[in-house]
């Protein structure tokens, strides 16, 4: 998936030599430093993320792409991808029922993979000061919690709200984005924001090189059966925040 989120943004850049003067098109990628917080649902009770597995706090890589053009009712296409990995250990007494299957007892490994790729369509509003957005984000898990013997799987598409809203600083090189997806529904309710103050680097004048810096916030408290998962997947209620460094391209 990596591979193909990069031959997109490849694809947008070439393309963006003989496109439009109103065509924008972007591309960046940033390290995220993640801390992990929360609980994963086993019977008879449920795990601490911290205190029951030991995870440990990780760097994950964002890569994005997106296009936008100046026809209103066509929306704009964002597509980026979150690696969301981790390991730890649990030392255990007795046995645990996950993801339909029995952890073991005694010092077991853990492994914890949240990655997911998000597709956005997006409409922009004509503000002169301000960019604002909106529109609709398909988020697209591809994960599991590893326990021992023990796995449940996380791998539901998840529809969501997406808006975001930016502001440049005149005559400082420097601006500032929020931006925000949310799901609730059911006994799911998933938040996902970030903030991003981004400054461009006066180099090329076809060409914004911008150097980025931020805090992104990722609160999962998801029921799989509320978007046709079944009991034997994972179901949690975690915190995946923490600060990241990036560069990105604005043709």
């Amino acid at each position: 998936m990596k591979k193909t989120i990069i031959a997109l943004g490849l694809a947008f850049a070439s393309a963006s030599a003989s496109a439009a003067p109103l065509v924008d098109v972007w591309a960046g990628a940033y390290a995220w430093n993640t801390t992990y917080e929360g609980l994963v649902s086993a019977n008879p009770n449920s795990l601490d993320l911290q205190d029951d597995l030991n995870l440990e706090d990780s760097t994950n890589n964002v890569i994005w792409a997106a296009f936008e053009h100046p026809i209103p009712v066509i929306p704009n296409i964002q597509i980026k991808q979150t690696t969301l990995d981790t390991t730890g250990f649990a030392q255990f007494d007795n046995n645990y029922r996950f993801g339909g299957d029995t952890t073991g007892n005694g010092r077991l490994d853990v492994v914890t993979d949240l990655s997911h790729t998000d597709y956005t369509l997006y409409w922009g509003l004509p503000l002169p000061v301000v960019t604002v957005d909106f529109g609709l984000n398909v988020r697209k898990f591809d994960g599991f919690v590893n326990i021992g013997n023990a796995t449940a799987e996380l791998d539901s598409p998840v529809p969501m709200l997406f808006a975001r809203v930016g502001a440049e600083l005149p005559f400082t090189g420097l601006a500032i984005m929020g931006e925000a997806n949310y799901v609730g529904y059911g006994d799911t309710d998933h938040t996902d924001f970030q903030i991003v103050l981004r400054y461009t680097l006066p180099m090329i004048p076809v060409l914004d090189v911008n150097l980025e810096a931020g805090y992104r916030s990722f609160q999962l408290n998801i029921d799989p059966t509320d978007f046709d998962g079944d009991e034997d997947d994972l179901m949690a209620d975690i915190d995946m925040s923490g600060a990241f460094v990036g560069l990105s391209l604005h043709f």
